[in-house]
């Protein structure tokens, strides 16, 4: 009977792996050369380095569900292709975005259409109290020949 890695992490971590990166960050610290520490800062190098094991150890956890979901999908993939019905072709799901468009040419002459008459033109509302005060400002500059830049000084 063989242990899961995912669950082998996390069943060592807290007991293996975090004190021993602690006592490792500890023993660096006394024995750098060059280095003084006092007692009570090597209980923070040691808390330090506990920490940043089980950091890296969710890390690790967080990329093996990873793994896992993903090769659960492909199974459920291959499975799904292993039951298709023989003799049916298999559908690709993409084969819509390659087909050319159903587009009517009179529809699209009339979409681009340029020719826009007083009448078309009287159909819309363009009250100004549908513009922001911003927008009113740039308007107006841009109907009084300023330009924004000569507003400001530029």
């Amino acid at each position: 009977m063989t242990i899961a890695p995912n669950r082998a992490v996390a069943a060592l971590t807290p007991l293996v792996f975090a004190p021993a990166a602690g006592a490792i960050s500890v023993w660096l610290a006394k024995h750098a050369p060059g280095v003084e520490i006092n007692s009570g800062s090597l209980e923070a190098i040691f808390v330090t380095g506990a920490t940043i094991a089980l950091a890296k150890s969710g890390l690790w956890l967080k990329g093996w569900q990873d793994y896992e979901k993903r090769e659960q999908l492909a199974s459920h993939d291959a499975a799904a292709l292993v039951a298709a019905p023989i003799g049916e072709p298999l559908v690709d799901p993409f084969d819509e975005l390659d087909a050319e468009p159903d587009i009517d040419e009179d529809d699209l002459e009339a979409a681009f259409d340029d020719d826009l008459d007083d009448d078309d033109l009287d159909d819309l509302d363009l009250d100004d109290d549908d513009l922001e005060d911003d927008e009113m400002l740039a308007f107006d500059e841009e109907r009084d020949g300023l330009s924004h830049a000569s507003v400001q000084g530029v």
